[in-house]
């Protein structure tokens, strides 16, 4: 009974893992319609004390954050182009 239990646990934990696994890319090469709207949600996620990570060498100095809906929503209203991409990519 006891093994059911940590088994169920970790299949639990593992499905929360990957499901969190998702980013928003924001390119910053030429598929970004406006590159400092692009800077802006950046910092509008710096605000909120949100993680971003500036992939430098990666299309023109993409950013790369987590996959939140208060971020996918805000890329919309301000006409951001994104990309929804997995963790494994």
């Amino acid at each position: 009974m006891y093994m059911k239990k940590i088994f169920f646990l970790f299949l639990v934990l593992l499905v929360a893992i990957q499901a969190m696994g998702a980013r928003i890319l924001i390119p910053m090469d030429e598929a970004q319609k406006n590159h400092l709207k692009a800077y802006g949600i950046a910092y509008f996620a710096l605000e909120k004390s949100l993680d971003v990570e500036w992939l430098l060498n990666y299309r023109g100095g993409s950013f790369l954050l987590s996959d939140i809906p208060l971020l996918e929503k805000e890329c919309a209203i301000r006409g951001i182009t994104i990309q929804i991409i997995a963790e494994g990519q």
